[in-house]
């Protein structure tokens, strides 16, 4: 190599090596965590749907104190150990947790008695009863939802997919 290309090469290679090991080593910004866990309202353990503190602004018009009452008529009926309640317009979604110790066939006869309380306790709506385990967890957790603050409109097609799985069960 002849000499003005080594004083040209020599200085560049320095520029880029120099560019490189600071330039394309620094090490990536992690985000902050939090040091405390963000608070959550405080829910009523045998209803989720009622909140300890209703003051949710996404849900303000939220008809909670109906989603009470039925919640309150369904865990009378004997047969039930608890029960969750949604309410989507004009349309009550209510899951029922049974007695482990009732018999199977016993348990459309407790949701037709749940039924007709929660009818005659909110008359104005169409409500829908089940029992299935995967309709009462998926219940519970638009009901929890809307306890955390998230509208209900977020759960359209959620409670769409409720509303067809126990569609048959409506008076």
């Amino acid at each position: 190599m002849d000499k003005t290309k080594k004083i040209l090469v020599l200085p560049a290679t320095l520029l880029l090596g120099t560019a490189l090991l600071f330039g394309g080593c620094t090490p990536a910004k992690k985000p902050i965590e939090p040091t405390q866990p963000a608070p959550t309202a405080p829910t009523n353990p045998t209803n989720p749907a009622n909140p300890a503190n209703p003051n949710n602004n996404q849900n303000q018009n939220y008809p909670r104190e109906v989603a009470d009452r039925v919640v309150d008529k369904a865990n009378g009926v004997e047969g039930v150990r608890g029960s969750t309640a949604i309410i989507a317009g004009s349309n009550i979604y209510l899951g029922l947790d049974l007695n482990a110790n009732l018999e199977k066939n016993r348990s459309a006869e407790v949701e037709r008695r749940v039924l007709d309380q929660v009818k005659n306790a909110a008359p104005n709506y169409t409500v829908m009863v089940s029992s299935d385990v995967d309709t009462v967890t998926r219940i519970r957790n638009v009901a929890q939802g809307i306890t955390q603050g998230r509208p209900i409109s977020s759960f359209t097609n959620e409670i769409e997919d409720i509303g067809n799985r126990i569609q048959p069960k409506t008076k």
